[in-house]
């Protein structure tokens, strides 16, 4: 009988020693997925600010400063309202005078 505890025993010790170990290869592989994780984030993040860098290099040499390209949009639309307004204060009296013959000739 003893010999067949013993080989219980040694049964036992031997599941409990798996159980153990199918543990610890379970938390490790848990510890691997989550290096793996933070690696392949931190690969992210890297290319995307270089790509990010690359597209505002690209950016700035293909558009140039965007605040220039304002001022000088300003300074064009500036223009053009100043020659509108020469172009109306010159016609003004003119038009206004044929609305107003316009409006009040009646042709019957």
């Amino acid at each position: 009988m003893s010999s067949a505890n013993q080989g219980i025993q040694r049964l036992l010790e031997a599941e409990s020693q798996a159980s153990e170990v199918v543990a610890q290869a379970k938390k490790d592989k848990v510890l691997r997925l989550k290096q793996a994780k933070e690696e392949a984030e931190n690969e992210i993040m890297a290319y995307r600010s270089l790509r990010e860098e690359q597209f505002q290099k690209y950016g700035s040499q293909r558009l140039g400063d965007s605040g220039d390209y304002a001022k000088k949009i300003q300074s064009e639309t500036d223009a053009a309202m100043r020659n509108i307004q020469i172009s109306m204060d010159a016609n003004k009296e003119k038009i206004i005078t044929s609305l107003l013959q316009s409006v009040t000739t009646v042709s019957i």
